[in-house]
C-alpha cells in the first residue's frame, strides 16, 4: 500500500496466479481476499483458480468444476478472472490445450455473464530460444526447452477458444504479446471489438514500441478504448520493482528519452533506452482508468460478501492443511472475517 500511495494510484487491481501443482500455500485466493477486506475502496481482485484433479492426470477431471469455482469468485464480490493456464510452463503443467473440452462450460459462462477475465496467453517468441532471450532472463535459467508447447501450438489453441467465445469480456495482457507485430494487433481488437490488450511489460513490449514510435503511437490512439494499464508489479515471492507502474506511465505521458528501472525480471538490459510516445490526455485517461472501470462495470470495487468469503476462505486452510502447508495466515484471515 505504500507503494500504492508513493505512486499516486488511487486504486489498484490484484491478480491472483491460480493453482496448477501440489506446492503448499502457493495459492494466494486467501490474501487476496484479506486485501479486498482491507481496502473495499482501491483494491480490484481478481481471483485464481484450482487445477487439482486435472494435473498429473491426463484424464483427471477438476475437483471442484470450473464452472462453479468462477460462480464462487463473483458470489464472495470478486471483481473478475485472472488465469495463467495459456503460459507455456503451466500450459506444461496442466496438461490440457485451451481449447480442451474441460474448459468448455466455464468460457460458455464467462461469455453469457460477461464476468471480466484476464488471460495470460503466450510468452515472447524470443524465450523458446535461450540465445535470443534478454541477458536478466538468460541469467536466471528462463527459457522454454522442447518439453514445453511450442508458441505456434498455443497460438492455434487460444485462436479457436476465441472464434468459439468472441464475446468474452477479455482482457490479454502483455499486449498478447503482439507489440512487434502491430498489423496483427490492429487485426485482433478488429475482429473482437470487446477484447482488451493490457500493458503490463514484459518490457521488450517498450522496446519494441519505442524502435516503431510514431507508429505505435498512432496505434494507441486508434485503439485507446482497447488499451489498459498494467504493471505486472509482483508480490511476495515474486517480489518486482513498484517502479514499473511509473515507467508505464511514464511511458504514455510523455516523450522522454529513459532507462528501464532496475528490476529483477526487466534488467540488466543492453537495449536502448525507452522514449515515450506522449499521448493526448483524454488517451492517457481511458488507457489508465476508464477502459478497466469499463471492463468491471463499475468505478469501484464489489462489496466483499464477508460469509460468503469465510467460508472460502475456511476450505482454503483445510487445503493448504492436508498439502502440508502452514494455514496460520488463512486462520488470522478468518478472524478478520468473523
Amino acid at each position: 500500500m505504500s507503494d500504492m500511495d508513493r505512486t499516486g494510484a488511487e486504486q489498484f487491481c490484484a491478480l491472483v496466479v491460480e493453482r496448477y501443482d501440489n506446492s503448499p500455500n502457493a495459492f494466494k485466493q486467501a490474501e487476496a481476499i484479506w486485501l479486498k477486506l482491507r481496502e473495499p475502496r482501491r483494491a480490484f481482485v481478481f481471483g485464481g483458480l484450482d487445477y487439482s484433479g486435472l494435473y498429473g492426470n491426463p484424464l483427471g477431471e477438476p475437483d471442484v468444476p470450473l464452472i462453479e469455482q468462477v460462480q464462487t469468485l463473483r458470489a464472495i464480490g470478486l471483481d473478475g478472472l485472472k488465469m495463467i493456464s495459456g503460459k507455456p510452463n503451466v500450459r506444461q503443467a496442466v496438461d490440457r490445450s485451451l481449447d480442451d473440452p474441460a474448459f468448455e462450460p466455464m468460457f460458455a459462462w464467462l461469455d453469457e455473464s460477461q464476468f471480466p477475465v484476464l488471460w495470460h496467453v503466450g510468452d515472447p517468441p524470443e524465450f523458446w530460444d535461450k540465445d535470443q532471450v534478454p541477458i536478466w532472463a538468460r541469467e536466471k535459467g528462463w527459457w522454454y526447452d522442447e518439453s514445453v508447447p511450442p508458441k505456434r501450438q498455443i497460438d492455434a489453441e487460444i485462436a479457436t477458444v476465441l472464434e468459439r467465445h468472441s464475446n468474452l469480456n477479455l482482457i490479454l495482457p502483455h499486449f498478447f504479446f503482439l507489440s512487434d507485430r502491430l498489423d496483427d494487433a490492429a487485426a485482433l481488437l478488429e475482429k473482437y471489438p470487446a477484447f482488451n490488450l493490457d500493458l503490463a511489460p514484459g518490457v521488450e513490449m517498450l522496446h519494441n514500441l519505442t524502435k516503431d514510435r510514431e507508429r505505435a503511437r498512432d496505434f494507441f490512439i486508434r485503439f485507446a478504448s482497447q488499451i489498459i494499464f498494467g504493471t505486472d508489479i509482483g508480490l511476495m515471492q515474486h517480489c518486482s520493482s513498484p517502479d514499473r507502474g511509473l515507467m508505464v506511465r511514464r511511458f504514455l505521458e510523455t516523450d522522454d528519452v529513459f532507462p528501464v528501472p532496475d528490476d529483477p525480471a526487466m534488467t540488466p538490459d543492453v537495449r536502448p533506452d525507452l522514449r515515450g510516445l506522449k499521448l493526448p490526455s483524454d488517451v492517457v485517461e481511458k488507457i489508465e482508468s476508464r477502459n478497466f472501470h469499463r471492463v468491471v462495470g463499475r468505478t469501484s470495487p464489489r462489496p466483499l460478501n464477508k460469509s460468503h468469503a469465510r467460508e472460502v476462505v475456511h476450505d482454503l486452510a483445510a487445503t493448504e492443511r492436508q498439502r502440508g502447508g502452514d494455514d496460520s495466515t488463512s486462520q488470522l484471515i478468518l478472524k478478520e472475517l468473523s
